[in-house]
């Protein structure tokens, strides 16, 4: 059967997946950006729908002061068949933990820290024998690179074993994203390396023992768009899982890249989907040994329900803020508050959009090339300060249409890397309303601004100078609005509106 993808466009990388009461669930990683770490559900493997985040509230995760493409990494999903486990990284703190839930409709569990366990990529393994172990990388420390592992307590999150050096890889730099199952009498080790970049790729070992030694798969890398010509690239830390009628699959990340000989991408790392058979000597073979395409086949039960990103957020009507919305570290919460039939109040706040304190910005993930997303404000009780709306890939890079109240002008901005540019600025009329807007291609944003009927064009930007070659961001492009001056300068959203390809 047909399907397409990426299955989660724009910014969703590392995924992870694992069932959990009959059904499929799916994480990837959010970095500085909060709530942390979505929850996907599916009955299917290709129909997602979101069921909130592991991550809520600030005393569960600490961005504070989250330099950019820092915080959570890599988060595993998994199950002992009683309860759903969710182990990450936040690198701000460098400290790993995990949460779990019995029921994925009534939260998550308070993070339980793991002490003595450093690096990166955390995964569980549950074993048929009860005893449970964590693997992970030496990211950033004095220790050998590779996969490591311990046996952990689940219940206190004790490491009951010391942590052995397990793997090294294929020689490939930065070997991460461990992920351990078992098939047929084997413990399968599943990573990733060449980094996460266009050398990316996809490695695989094996070993009749949970301690090794792992015997690396022939055909490795088992996938990797590395060298080849095709719009999907950087393609590797995947995950394997076994649906309910025997088929394998696993889930990875790719980027749709646009350029020619010289690539780039600005949406972000997605989620891509690919069949998984199995060759005579037990070893994996991914999607019959061909690169991954935008138009798949795989055996699935049902066809996938293709969907239209478009939304239109009408906070006069809300009651909360919906869970596409994202903050950027961790939300002051009193700056935000719906009022109905009035919309979402957003009081000021000092940080600007080019700090790492605490801000007032929302906005929701980029997730197609051509979009349409404008925010519709009322700014009567701003008068000193600024606020706009901005496609922000990070506090180096980012565009802004910006208001200054005080001065009553409107400007186009852009920041890029040490270049801070006011391309034009214009006088308002005195109005207390503004509806400000960017619709892009896959090279340009355009940016406007309307008032009392007439929408003013204020320039375009390149697509590229967002990118993550250019940045250095393991994110994507957020579109969103922010409020910059003390609590007392509040801007009111009325609408946020995101359209793609129209």
């Amino acid at each position: 059967m047909e399907y397409r993808n990426p299955i989660l466009k724009g910014f969703y990388p590392d995924p992870s997946v694992c069932k959990f009461q009959g059904k499929y669930y799916l994480v990837t990683s959010t970095f500085e950006y909060f709530p942390g770490i979505p929850v996907f559900e599916s009955d299917d493997l290709v129909n997602w729908e979101q069921k909130g985040h592991c991550l809520d509230t600030n005393s569960d995760l600490d961005l504070t002061n989250s330099e950019v493409s820092k915080g959570l990494f890599a988060p595993t999903i998994r199950s002992d068949g009683k309860r759903l486990y969710v182990i990450v990284t936040n690198v701000t703190i460098m400290r790993n933990f995990y949460v779990y839930t019995d029921d994925i409709e009534s939260g998550w569990s308070d993070p339980i820290f793991i002490d003595g366990w450093s690096g990166i990529d955390p995964s569980l393994f549950f074993d048929d024998n009860g005893k449970v172990y964590i693997q992970g990388n030496s990211y950033k420390s004095d220790e050998t690179l590779g996969i490591y592992q311990a046996e952990l307590d689940i219940t206190t999150g004790v490491l009951l074993s010391e942590k052995s050096y397990i793997c090294a890889g294929t020689g490939g730099k930065a070997p991460e994203a461990p992920h351990i199952f078992k098939r047929d009498g084997f413990y399968y080790l599943l990573m990733a390396e060449g980094g996460t970049e266009y050398g990316h790729m996809v490695t695989i070992f094996r070993s009749s023992s949970i301690s090794g030694p792992f015997e690396s798969c022939p055909e490795n890398p088992i996938l990797t768009h590395r060298s080849i010509q095709s719009k999907i690239q950087c393609v590797g830390h995947a995950d394997f899982i076994e649906d309910k009628n025997g088929n394998w699959w696993t889930f990875c990340l790719g980027i749709r890249v646009k350029g020619s000989h010289s690539y780039y991408h600005h949406l972000g790392r997605e989620t891509f989907l690919a069949p998984v058979t199995w060759n005579s000597e037990g070893w994996p073979i991914v999607n019959n040994n061909n690169p991954l395409e935008f138009e798949m086949e795989g055996p699935l039960t049902v066809p996938q329900i293709i969907k239209d990103n478009s939304t239109t957020y009408d906070f006069e009507a809300l009651k909360k803020i919906p869970e596409r919305v994202i903050f950027l570290r961790n939300p002051d919460i009193n700056n935000y508050k719906i009022v109905e039939n009035d919309g979402l109040i957003m009081h000021g706040s000092q940080g600007k959009l080019t700090d790492t304190s605490k801000i007032s910005f929302m906005g929701i993930r980029q997730s197609e090339f051509n979009i349409y997303f404008s925010v519709l404000l009322d700014f009567s009780n701003h008068n000193q300060g600024q606020f706009g709306i901005a496609a922000f890939m990070s506090r180096e890079f980012h565009y802004l249409v910006e208001v200054d109240s005080e001065r009553e002008t409107v400007s186009f901005r852009k920041k890029i890397g040490s270049i801070d540019y006011v391309v034009c600025e214009y006088d308002l009329p005195e109005v207390s309303g503004i509806e400000l807007k960017v619709t892009s291609d896959d090279k340009y944003y355009y940016f406007s601004y309307i008032v009392e009927g007439k929408e003013n064009l204020l320039g375009q930007a390149e697509c590229a100078f967002l990118a993550s070659e250019l940045s250095g961001t393991f994110t994507g492009t957020i579109l969103g609005t922010y409020n910059h001056g003390d609590e007392s300068q509040v801007v009111i959203v009325k609408k946020m509106s995101y359209l793609e390809n129209k």
